[in-house]
């Protein structure tokens, strides 16, 4: 999860600024990502649970329905991943996935039942998958263990409820046929096969059960998982709508320096066109004429807050032309200017101020 949370927080930058440019919907891309984030996220749980069942000697018979809760429960928390992502700082998104596990994790009902949490408090047994992945993960595991009369385990014996030391089956209904662990504290028996230790440990740890609430729990936890999820493109729609975008430079730019035009006129004005633009009439060309890009910028250094902000041109009187056949090779150093050109060629929308002429015929 904390692995999630900090690879998503570099793809919200970029997924942020290609939805501002247009490049697709946040809505397509919060589909597309679910459609690989459920996929590896039941990848990653297979991945885990086969060793885990090759060294514990655990059934395999149960793997299937375990392998199904357990994929679930990391969905659920890979979109609760991908929502903490969207934290400004990467280190915010870190701390505050960690401590909504930690609180999953207390108000699971291992250590304190639902019924003795108080409200509003309660709210987090509910809402948050620990729980309902806990209390399945361990019914689709040992609900089946030995019914049949296979398998189990050995070194428990019958006897009579009413004596010390004997245990019920039912220590959650009326009593029936006790068992004890000979030789063994009472502390460590806890029966011989699935639902008798179900209902042993959920003694104990109450959130354990031997009545099958496997549906139930999967539903939680799809509803946890889209609930998450939709809480991720409510805030990426927010994120988006009160972006902050640089302030525009004034109307009227300073004079460029040297014998070049004192009046630059925007792409979209109406004005005669220059001769280069003019022998772009003679066949299929492509020509742009004294294009150039400014931003307002302000001055690095100590009580640069309140110094006034300066124009600065990462383009300026850029020309050029390129007819039917011919290649035209934008060359630069990192920083010269090459996307910025091609952006403003392509009439994108975005901060700065644009002049200079364009014409394609």
């Amino acid at each position: 999860g904390l692995a999630a949370v900090f690879v998503g927080h570099a793809e919200a930058q970029i997924v942020r600024r290609e939805v501002t440019d247009g490049m697709y919907g946040q809505l397509a891309y919060g589909m597309a990502t679910a459609v690989y984030q459920v996929p590896m996220m039941f990848l990653v749980a297979i991945c885990g649970l086969v060793p885990l069942y090759a060294v514990a000697a655990w059934p395999w018979e149960s793997l299937p329905t375990v392998w199904l809760v357990f994929g679930t429960f990391l969905v659920a928390f890979e979109m609760a991943a991908q929502l903490f992502s969207l934290d400004g700082k990467v280190l915010f998104g870190l701390l505050n996935f960690q401590n909504l596990w930690f609180t999953s994790f207390i108000f699971s009902g291992i250590f304190v039942t639902r019924e003795d949490v108080i409200w509003p408090l309660r709210i987090f047994t509910y809402i948050l998958p620990f729980g309902w992945g806990t209390r399945s993960f361990f019914w689709a595991l040992f609900h089946d263990w030995g019914v049949d009369g296979s398998g189990g385990f050995s070194g428990t014996a019958p006897c009579d409820p009413s004596l010390p030391g004997c245990f019920s089956d039912a220590v959650r209904g009326s009593p029936g046929t006790g068992f004890f662990c000979p030789g063994l504290p009472a502390v460590e028996c806890w029966g011989d096969v699935g639902p008798r230790i179900l209902d042993s440990i959920g003694s104990v740890y109450r959130i354990l059960t031997s009545e099958n609430t496997l549906a139930a729990d999967l539903g939680y936890l799809v509803a946890i998982a889209a609930a998450f999820k939709a809480l991720y493109l409510l805030r990426l729609a927010s994120l988006l709508r009160f972006r902050a975008v640089p302030r525009r430079p004034p109307a009227a730019l300073p004079p460029l320096d040297g014998p070049q035009r004192q009046t630059l006129l925007t792409v979209n004005d109406v004005a005669p066109p220059s001769p280069l633009l003019a022998a772009a009439g003679r066949g299929l060309r492509f020509a742009f004429s004294d294009c150039s890009f400014a931003i307002q910028v302000r001055p690095a250094g100590g009580g640069s807050c309140a110094r006034k902000s300066e124009t600065r041109y990462l383009l300026r009187d850029v020309s050029a032309s390129v007819s039917s056949g011919e290649v035209l090779a934008v060359m630069g150093p990192s920083g010269a200017g090459k996307t910025t050109l091609l952006r403003m060629l392509a009439l994108e929308k975005g901060p700065g101020a644009r002049t200079g002429h364009v014409a394609f015929n």
